[in-house]
């Protein structure tokens, strides 16, 4: 879920149909989510990616300009150091008539080398109505299983600039955030890696992405695993500040934390079932959806707590959301509206 420039709900998703082509489809609503138009598919093709770890999105800028970033997978042969087999690229889409009709997929990354992935990806409108995305790249000449650094791109008049290192040792496998906060900067969450402790940093640019601040852990678990817990943060402003939440598993907290961008812990979800959690913001408070199991009979259902002056409120179970996963959530006036998958019917 997401807004357009002019304040329309828009809903993107991707769908299968039985011989395996995969379309990604967008949808709008002129009425804040109570009904939408007949779906417009952006581009159908066999590699589209869509997933918690990378979501295909829909963003629109303030000129009308719609664009669609999402991952594309080929196959290819193993390169040099043996590594190969797979090959992942982020493209982009763009539409100028409301979603009716689409671009080709071009990719965001402007390096010709294929045979590599480039994912985990997010993607975002700054405040000089220019789009970034951060991904995980494969690092060249790696004899590693898995290593990836941390590169950006943001467009230029509309144009994809080439891409940037902005952090060379980070999670290989760890979904980016972004967040643009209060003061209209750019914020980039991501699960660093030093020494195998695998804690959330947060980095800040003050001038749509030209120039970073320095990596800052937001809150020092010293959450060490040799691995990648495939797990990202999410986050959303909150007042004049914002909040992030992310799962740890050091011993003594295991589970998903809250806490404000600034490395105030405020609770953790300590369920071991807890999961895919999404933070929305609403105009005096921000939600923290997730999953949980309720009991044997709803293995998997959505709860929520509020966040109030960086006080939460108790679990409230939402109704009749039995067996959903990948929750996203907007708030359109005074409600807060969800989307969702249900597992089985």
């Amino acid at each position: 879920l997401a807004k357009t420039a002019s304040g329309e709900v828009m809903l993107a998703w991707t769908e299968k149909d039985d011989q395996g082509l995969i379309s990604f489809c967008l949808s709008i609503s002129k009425d804040q989510g109570k009904t939408f138009s007949d779906k417009k598919v952006i581009f159908s093709g066999n590699g589209i990616g869509n997933s918690r770890m990378m979501r295909a999105k829909v963003l629109s800028k303030k000129n009308g300009t719609f664009v669609a970033i999402f991952t594309n997978r080929g196959e290819s042969a193993p390169n040099a150091s043996g590594r190969g087999g797979r090959s992942s690229n982020i493209v982009f889409c763009e539409s100028k008539d409301g979603g009716n009709t689409w671009t080709k997929p071009a990719n965001v990354d402007s390096d010709p080398k294929q045979g590599i992935v480039r994912g985990f990806f997010d993607a975002i409108v700054m405040s000089n109505d220019e789009i970034a995305v951060a991904y995980l790249k494969d690092v060249a000449n790696s004899t590693k299983h898995e290593e990836r650094d941390l590169r950006l791109v943001t467009s230029k008049d509309g144009i994809f600039q080439p891409e940037r290192l902005i952090d060379p040792v980070v999670c290989d496998c760890c979904p980016i955030n972004f967040l643009i906060d209060s003061e209209g900067n750019l914020n980039v969450f991501y699960r660093d890696n030093n020494n195998n402790i695998r804690d959330i940093a947060r980095i800040v640019s003050k001038d749509n992405g030209n120039t970073f601040s320095k990596p800052e852990i937001v809150f020092n678990d010293k959450w060490e695993i040799n691995g990648c817990p495939h797990s990202g943060a999410v986050s959303t402003i909150n007042g004049k500040g914002g909040l992030v939440s992310w799962f740890s598993g050091t011993d003594n907290e295991m589970g998903i934390r809250v806490a404000t961008t600034e490395g105030k812990k405020l609770f953790v979800l300590d369920d071991a079932s807890a999961k895919n959690q999404y933070l929305v913001k609403t105009p005096n408070a921000s939600l923290l959806f997730w999953e949980q199991n309720k009991d044997e009979n709803n293995p998997s259902q959505i709860a929520f707590r509020k966040i109030t002056d960086n006080k939460a409120s108790e679990m409230t179970w939402v109704e009749g959301s039995a067996n959903s996963t990948n929750i996203t959530g907007l708030t359109v006036g005074n409600k807060v509206i969800m989307a969702n998958e249900v597992i089985q019917s």
